[in-house]
């Protein structure tokens, strides 16, 4: 964004705390304008359910856009419709941090829903890692959050410390994850057409984090060596989707992908909906294996850099608590796949999930929306 973009935007700003604020307004943002996806869409379909609310979406394009149900309308992120409409909300709801051009009004409620259970270190925890504007940046979006929504007594105390907040947090676990908690068996089908996938396969989801320097040569996964693996332990045929992390979704392209054996998902916008129609889940270090222990389902994790990705960022606790199983090059993954034991995965997981306060409501969009009502009500 340019000086004379970012002058007129706080201009606009300015004119527009003197206007009269919408209550039942709210404003949503998910991964810094990507499609109606996450924690903030599971709020918002539950605003749409519950009626009498006007609801706005900020998209990097129009290309994005195209995700968003009736009911939900479109503003370009850092367009000057953005500016007003966020200074005329009642209510902001997002994933992600909002830089340091945006203040937020009195009688406004932010929402930061947040976006996983964390690994490695993150904020105040990985100030080394991290470039000083973006911590500036972090701790002011702090000051202006009224709610944290947390999954677990872990997370609530690194909002605590290393978040620079001292607001209210909603223990019920992440909107995104109360869909995991009920069978949604049309969804499979759903994805299917959407990504013109053949019938009578098994799906499988491969979905890692990104790199520090956001470069692919960490993914080497012998697809169809892993495809075999999985055929041999669970039966059927496998193709695998491969979705790689936002912030280089746009390189998927660049991977060199047989669509014989796994098809690029990154495009598709909600991950909650691929781990539905998807019997297994591959990752590395993401937070996608704490959502996807909800579902019950196997998980491995192909973590061929470990020791070059600890050092970048080091991790909250040992990998070695991590309840699945784990391989650091093809011919181990291979054994873990064909080595699964689901009554030992599940010891695993429930000791995980005791330890560390883990637990999902499967009605955290509900809670989330009450709050939001009751304080508007108030205000």
């Amino acid at each position: 964004m340019s000086r004379i973009q970012r002058g007129a935007r706080y201009a606009l700003g300015r004119l527009c705390s003197f206007l009269p604020k919408q209550g039942r307004k709210a404003v949503f943002e998910s991964f810094n304008g990507r499609g109606y996806s996450d924690s903030p869409k599971a709020i918002a379909q539950e605003l749409l359910a519950r009626g009498g609310w006007k609801l706005y979406w900020v998209v990097k394009d129009r290309g994005e856009a195209k995700s968003l149900p009736e009911g939900v309308r479109p503003i370009v992120k850092g367009s000057l419709e953005e500016t007003y409409h966020l200074h005329t909300a009642g209510a902001w709801v997002d994933n992600c941090r909002k830089w340091g051009h945006l203040w937020k009004r009195p009688g406004q409620y932010y929402i930061q829903t947040w976006h996983g259970f964390p690994l490695k270190r993150i904020e105040g925890d990985a100030a080394d890692a991290l470039p000083q504007d973006y911590l500036q940046a972090a701790r002011r979006d702090s000051q202006m959050c009224d709610l944290f929504l947390s999954n677990s007594r872990f997370l609530t105390d690194i909002y605590r410390r290393a978040f620079w907040y001292g607001g209210q947090v909603l223990e019920a676990g992440f909107p995104r994850n109360d869909i995991l908690s009920h069978p949604h068996p049309e969804l499979g089908e759903k994805v299917r057409r959407a990504l013109s996938l053949p019938q009578g396969k098994r799906l499988a989801l491969y979905a890692p984090t990104f790199r520090k320097d956001k470069g692919l040569s960490a993914y080497d996964m012998d697809y169809p060596r892993c495809a075999g693996a999985l055929e041999k332990r669970f039966g059927g045929e496998w193709l695998l989707l491969a979705k790689l992390h936002p912030n280089i979704a746009e390189k998927a392209g660049e991977m060199d992908l047989d669509p014989r054996y796994i098809v690029n998902a990154s495009d598709y916008p909600d991950i909650q909906e691929l781990y539905l129609a998807c019997d297994v889940l591959l990752t590395d270090y993401s937070s996608v294996m704490f959502d996807y222990l909800v579902t019950g389902k196997p998980c491995f994790l192909y973590v061929n850099d470990l020791a070059a990705y600890k050092n970048d960022r080091n991790f909250y606790y040992d990998i070695d608590c991590l309840p699945f199983p784990r391989a650091e090059d093809n011919p181990q993954l291979e054994a873990a796949i064909l080595g699964y034991d689901p009554q030992a995965q599940k010891q695993r997981e429930e000791a995980f999930c005791r330890e560390f306060g883990l637990s999902e409501s499967g009605t955290a969009a509900a809670q989330a929306a009450d709050w939001l009502e009751q304080h508007l009500r108030k205000g």
